[in-house]
């Protein structure tokens, strides 16, 4: 899945994706981070919803009319948060990559990233994230 950013767009696997809903404000969950926007009720469930553009330290713009929630499966199903939300600036789309369309692609420089390696595919930068990085900073429930 292609998922639209305000600056960059990020890949994941349509496995990793459980459903795209439409952005609602996230209710607090205390003082932290400011890429930790709250968390939102899924299927009577609930969720935290990361800013990914603010975890990598870029400026807020502002929203889009068309912003999304994108809830993905953590990797650790067992872990306090087995489930993620991700701001998307747009409806993200199925993308389907084979090893011959990736022009570049480059693992992170540390395991203490949000990303987990960045792709070009068709002259575009695509950021794959770090699930499990994710899931490791969210503060415990």
């Amino acid at each position: 899945m292609l998922i639209p950013l305000r600056e960059g767009r990020l890949v994941l696997p349509n496995a990793a994706v459980a459903e795209v809903i439409g952005y609602r404000d996230p209710d607090p969950v205390g003082p932290g981070d400011p890429w930790l926007q709250g968390k939102v009720s899924w299927h009577q469930r609930n969720i935290l919803v990361i800013d990914f553009e603010r975890m990598l330290g870029l400026p807020v713009t502002g929203a889009g009319i068309r912003q999304r929630i994108v809830v993905c499966y953590a990797l650790d199903a067992e872990g306090q948060w087995p489930l993620l939300g991700l701001v998307a600036q747009g409806i993200p789309r199925l993308l389907r990559v084979n090893s011959e369309m990736i022009e570049s692609a480059a693992s992170a420089q540390s395991d203490a990233s949000p990303v987990q390696m960045r792709l070009t595919i068709g002259g575009e930068d695509l950021m794959v994230p770090d699930l499990a990085y994710l899931q490791a900073q969210l503060p415990a429930a």
